[in-house]
């Protein structure tokens, strides 16, 4: 009898210790996992703080706002790596929140500035900023408590928010596209995909999908450093200074833009490049401006000289002519007719523009 007790203790001994065991070994990788997760994180963070700086310092405000807006999305997702080490205060909390509501429209911002290539920045602008600005002041006061019924509403305001102002972005981007250098325009919508992933990943582990909460940090290292990569082969997203001999300009963005809304209407509706003689000063004529703020306006919304530009709108009208009319009518008639003068000007210019000669493009069009 004292035999078989004792071998039930020392059965239920090793159990223990095995468990012990068990929960020491599980403990340790637990903590290799949270100091794994820690190091990616902080390298993408690196690279946020890093960018962010270097930004906030540059002159032109697009890049200033780009840089606060690393250094704030930085910010909430330090918050989200504290979070997996220790116990955050209320405060610590409720301003990593008030950090992601800003990141929203920093975002959609950045792109109105940088589209626009306007400089100067509306204290209207600042209204964006009201949800985030709530978080802040009453920080200390807002429930934020995992699993509680406010804790889910106001999470659920965060990411439609955030959501909010993605398709602001992607409609201003849609809204400002025409005439924007086409890198910018790449830049942003690189920037405005980014955003998106990181936020859905959060989502994702807010419905319980992803259910280890150190993904969403991973995440943002990850797409850091492929923004990171591709900002820097996108040099001239970071380069918004105009061509030198307009540097002294006083022309706003915002007049620029409705004059160079009027130089496209007169263009389709008078179609003035069908004349082989156009020139700035008869475009600056018709619509009343000087010679000069239509070589700029040209220069900077649709990112061609003065010559390029007529002559996309005669290649676009020869393309018209040469599927409308017959195969036996001569490429001179179509030149002449599309606005150019000579033979040579229409098939240099038509191959440039389309990769095919008119004839080549006759052939597949008619």
């Amino acid at each position: 009898m004292r035999s078989a007790t004792r071998h039930v203790f020392f059965t239920f001994e090793i159990k223990e210790k095995s468990i012990v065991v068990q929960l020491y070994v599980q403990s340790v990788f637990d903590m290799l996992d949270a100091i794994l997760v820690a190091i990616i994180s902080s390298f993408g963070l690196g690279l946020s703080f890093f960018f962010g700086i270097v930004l906030l310092k540059n002159r032109k405000l697009p890049n200033r706002i780009l840089g606060l807006l690393l250094i704030v999305f930085a910010l909430r997702i330090t918050k989200s790596i504290l979070y997996n080490f220790v116990e955050l205060p209320l405060l610590i909390k409720n301003l990593g929140l008030a950090a992601n509501l800003a990141v929203g429209p920093l975002l959609y911002l950045y792109g109105y500035h940088l589209l626009s290539q306007n400089q100067s920045f509306k204290r209207s602008h600042l209204l964006h900023f009201t949800p985030s600005l709530f978080y802040v002041l009453f920080g200390q006061m807002i429930p934020n408590s995992d699993g509680s019924v406010f804790w889910d509403i106001s999470y659920i305001f965060i990411l439609f928010q955030s959501y909010l102002y993605l398709g602001m972005s992607i409609y201003l981007y849609r809204n400002k596209m025409k005439g924007i250098l086409k890198e910018l325009r790449l830049w942003y919508v690189r920037l405005i995909f980014t955003l998106g992933l990181i936020w859905m990943c959060y989502t994702l582990i807010f419905v319980g999908i992803l259910p280890v909460y150190s993904a969403g940090p991973v995440a943002y290292s990850f797409f850091i450093v492929l923004l990171a990569y591709l900002g820097i082969n996108s040099k001239k997203a970071f380069d918004l200074s105009l061509t030198p001999k307009y540097r002294t300009s006083k022309l706003t963005p915002e007049k620029g833009k409705v004059y160079f809304d009027k130089i496209e209407n007169v263009m389709k509706e008078k179609q003035l490049y069908l004349n082989p003689g156009l020139t700035v000063a008869s475009v600056a004529e018709t619509i009343g401006i000087s010679s000069r703020d239509v070589s700029e306006i040209i220069n900077k919304y649709a990112n061609q000289n003065f010559a390029s530009y007529i002559n996309n709108y005669r290649i676009e009208e020869a393309k018209c002519l040469l599927k409308a009319r017959s195969k036996k009518t001569k490429i001179i008639s179509v030149a002449l007719d599309a606005g150019f003068n000579s033979l040579s000007t229409f098939n240099v210019a038509f191959k440039a523009i389309t990769n095919l000669t008119p004839s080549e493009y006759r052939a597949t069009h008619n």
